[in-house]
Formats: structure tokens, C-alpha cells, sequence
């Protein structure tokens, strides 16, 4: 954070200051954080309210050793204190007045699928170019997105957030403290539908972080969504597009399998072209590395500083982490999350291995009333790309499992055996079957509540010999934090 009063802040966040004026430089909401990574600072502690904690509570354990603190009622300590109404409103007035101060290019970047990955990318490019701040982790919600900002000080010249968003309003909000300078909605899918109704409210809510561009804010947009017309209805500023299919103002040819179904392409912008070769797997990823591009050429990178930056694309831990085993086993860890389009892209990069193909499912969340058909969907697209082994996992895949084995009840079927109601039962099968063994190419994917990941480390675990990987020791997916423990 850039060092600020607490009179400023006091007036920023409407609240009422008990105690002496002074600055501070380190805003946190998490004791645990301030016990263990916080350096020496002038500290400002937010005491947030949630269904199952009160950070007014800690008051007393840290007033020690903070400089101050923000509350929603008055407490008996010595240093001094801001009380307002609401903590969670407050921690993102803040934040705003963190991003008015700063002179950084901020980039936020959103969408259904892609986003994290994407924001590496423009990180791994402006990293090159000057000192740079991105998103930790997946901090994209009303919480973590002003916790973000506020990590941001004199010293970063450019920032990207990564916003997300499980109902309306949320990016709204999110967006309108981060003031960017260039947004972004990657794609659209069905995700979250349980909090947007319906994809056309999946949209409507993306489309909400161009409202608060600055005035001379760009809007990239895939011009390969089936929403980009809408995207445009909604934009008043420039706008810059890209294509992996067709010519938009920044697009790709020459698209490229290589080694691992890593892909290079040409990137085509202004009459200019650059060869890029990506380090990352799949072919979702070229339209990834477009949409990074763009941000980029946004905000004036040549191609060539692109260039080299996607080259240095960092692998990001539960999305398409390859684990391979000498005995010539690969496991394929793509458990980070899921949506009917993250894993439908993961099916046919699946699908490009030689056989035996096999496919781990736990189920998506948060497909509101339609999920059933969703997880028959996809199940429908496993068979079709002749994926050899379906194995599902939870109540919703199921029905994956019975549309991949054209069996009307798989509860009665000859594949009762591919699908399981908890992870104990279908890791013991899977050790049972010893698929880790037989030279196959095994994906496990599921949504965050499905903790796939555990599947993966199993799976490892029960092979003749241990997994390697050429990814750097520190995004080496579960194999990684295994050693880890």
C-alpha cells in the first residue's frame, strides 16, 4: 500500500478516528497473515464480520502489535482506532483510494473459463518491462480484489487483477475499484449459473467490468465468443478484438502442434507478425495467449516483448499439469476447477493421446437447474472423442456416466463399476485396476469442491515408481506438494 494518514483514510471510508493521526503502509484482515508474513511496517488491521468468524474479536490479541485498526464498534484499546459501520465496505474504500494514488496501468481481466491463466501471461510479459504487480493465487472476489490493490505501492508501474464473480453485481463492484485502464472478458460459459440464472446473465455480469474503464480505458474482446456482439452494445470507450478463427484487429495463423500438445502460432497485429511458441499444453491456450497479447498491445508492448514473455508462460498449479511416470504413464492434473467448457477442452486435448485414453470426473458445481443436462453433455463428447475409460465421481456425474455408456440406469448397468458416490471407493478401484500402471493418459478434472486433486495424488502414490516433471520444481501441481508436506 502507499503510505497514508488515517485522517485520509478516516475521511475515505466515512468513519470516525479515536486516537492520534498517523501513517500507515500494510493493510491486512487475517491475523494468521500478520503473525507470520507481514515484515515490520506501519499495519493496518480490517476487522471483518463473516457467517462463522468476527474479526473484532482478535482486537485485543494483535492491538500490540498493529499500528491500527478499523472496526464496526468502538473497542477498549490503546492504539488508535477507526469505527464504522461496515468493516467489508470499508477494506474497499480503501483499496479505491490505494488505486487513485497509484500511477500503475491497470489491467482486469475476467471471464468463464482461462482467467488465471490468462493473468499469469500478461504478468510473465510485463514483468519484462517494469516492475509488476499480479493477483496472488485466485483472490478475484469483494474481499480478496481490494486486499489485492492494496498489496500495490509506489513502485509497481503496471498491475493485473483478476476479477471473478458468482452473482450480478459482484464484477460491478470489484471493477469499479480497480478503475482499469484495460479490461477483459475471456469467454462466456455455463458457469455460476446458479447465481446468474441463466448464461445470458452469466454475460450480462462480465459484461459489467467495462462499465468502469477510465476514460481512455480499452475493452478487449474475444471475437470468437458467441456473446461479442452483445460486448460490443455495452462498450463507450475504444475497443480492441482477437480471433483464433477469423481476422480481428489482433489474431493468429499458423497454429501449430508441437511436443505435448504445446502449440505455436503466428500473432498477427497492425500489419505485424511474431512467432510465438507457447510452453503451456492445449490448443484453449493460443486463444489465451491472444487474449493476454491484446491486453498487452493495450497498453503499448511491442510483439516482441510479448514474445518473449508468453515464451516464459508460467504453469499454473491444477490446470493441465503433466505428471509423468517412467513407466510411461502420464497423469494429467487439471483439478483447479471445472465448467462445461474448461472440461470439454480438456476432453479433446484428452482426446489427442494414443490409447488407453482415460477421463476422471468429479462433478461441476453451481450448474443451477440444468446441471443435469450439463454433466450429460459432457459425457455425450467423451464417447464421441473415443475417450477409452470414464471414471465419475459425486452425485451430478452420474449422469455423465450413463450418457457416456448409453446406459439408461447406471445404478443397474453393466458400468456400475466406472462410477462412485466418494473418493475412497473410486481410488480403491483405481489402485484395483493398477491404471496408473498400464502406459495410459489420465485426466482427472472436477470443480473446487471436489477436491480432485486427491485423486491425482493417489494415483501417483499407487504407481510402480514415482512421478518427474520438467515444470519447475514450485508448479509441479499435487506431485510438487506432495514433496511439499
Amino acid at each position: 500500500m502507499i503510505a497514508c494518514s488515517l485522517i485520509d483514510l478516516t475521511n475515505q471510508i466515512s468513519g470516525r478516528l479515536i486516537g492520534e493521526d498517523r501513517l500507515v503502509d500494510v493493510v491486512f484482515t487475517d491475523t494468521r497473515r500478520h503473525s507470520n508474513d507481514i515484515e515490520e511496517g506501519a499495519s493496518l488491521f480490517v476487522a471483518l464480520r463473516g457467517p462463522n468468524f468476527d474479526g473484532n474479536d482478535y482486537i485485543s490479541d494483535i492491538s500490540g502489535t498493529v499500528s491500527a485498526v478499523v472496526v464496526d464498534r468502538e473497542c477498549d484499546i490503546t492504539v488508535p482506532q477507526i469505527v464504522v459501520e461496515n468493516t467489508r465496505l470499508a477494506l474497499a474504500r480503501i483499496a479505491h483510494l490505494n488505486r487513485q494514488r497509484s500511477k500503475a496501468e491497470f489491467i482486469a481481466v475476467t471471464g468463464s473459463s482461462g482467467k488465471t491463466t490468462v493473468k499469469e501471461m500478461i504478468a510473465a510479459i510485463l514483468s519484462n518491462i517494469g516492475r509488476s504487480y499480479a493477483t496472488r493465487g485466485n483472490l478475484n472476489n469483494d474481499i480478496g480484489v481490494p486486499l489485492s490493490i492494496l498489496e500495490i505501492d509506489s513502485t509497481i508501474e503496471y498491475a493485473v487483477l483478476e476479477l471473478g464473480a458468482n452473482h450480478q453485481g459482484e464484477i460491478a463492484f470489484t471493477s469499479h475499484i480497480t478503475e482499469p485502464k484495460v479490461a477483459l472478458v475471456n469467454n462466456v460459459s455455463e458457469a455460476h449459473l446458479q447465481g446468474f440464472g441463466d448464461i445470458n446473465g452469466v454475460a450480462r455480469a462480465k459484461a459489467e467490468i467495462y462499465a468502469s474503464l477510465t476514460e481512455d480505458g480499452i475493452a478487449v474482446v474475444n471475437a470468437d465468443d458467441s456473446f461479442y456482439d452483445f460486448f460490443l452494445q455495452q462498450i463507450t470507450t475504444e475497443s480492441l478484438s482477437f480471433s483464433v478463427k477469423n481476422t480481428a484487429d489482433v489474431y493468429a495463423t499458423n497454429i501449430i502442434s508441437r511436443e505435448e500438445q504445446k502449440y505455436s502460432f503466428t500473432i498477427n497485429y497492425n500489419e505485424q507478425q511474431q512467432v510465438i511458441h507457447l510452453p503451456l499444453i492445449g490448443e484453449h491456450n493460443v486463444s489465451n495467449a491472444l487474449a493476454a497479447a491484446t491486453c498487452c498491445i493495450a497498453i503499448g508492448v511491442s510483439l516482441k516483448d510479448i514474445e518473449k514473455g508468453l515464451s516464459k508462460s508460467p504453469i499454473v498449479s491444477g490446470r493441465l499439469v503433466m505428471n509423468h511416470l517412467d513407466n510411461a504413464t502420464v497423469v494429467i492434473d487439471d483439478t483447479y476447477n471445472a465448467n462445461v467448457s474448461s472440461v470439454i477442452a480438456a476432453i479433446n486435448l484428452l482426446a489427442q493421446y494414443k490409447a488407453p485414453k482415460i477421463l476422471i470426473l468429479g462433478d461441476m458445481g453451481e450448474l443451477g437447474q440444468h446441471a443435469r443436462k450439463y454433466h450429460e453433455q459432457v459425457g455425450l463428447h467423451a464417447k464421441a472423442c473415443g475417450i477409452d475409460r470414464l471414471y465419475t465421481c459425486g452425485a451430478l456425474t452420474e449422469f455423465t456416466q450413463r450418457s457416456f455408456s448409453n446406459d439408461s440406469d447406471i445404478l443397474d448397468g453393466n458400468n456400475k463399476e466406472f462410477h462412485f458416490s466418494d473418493q475412497l471407493s473410486l481410488i480403491k478401484k483405481l489402485k484395483q485396476d493398477q491404471e496408473a500402471n498400464k502406459g495410459a493418459a489420465i485426466l482427472v478434472k472436477g470443480s473446487r469442491s471436489a477436491q480432485m486433486e486427491i485423486v491425482v495424488s493417489a494415483l501417483i502414490d499407487s504407481s510402480e515408481i514415482s512421478a518427474t516433471s520438467n515444470e519447475p520444481q514450485e508448479l509441479r501441481g499435487i506431485a510438487s506438494r506432495q514433496e511439499g508436506q
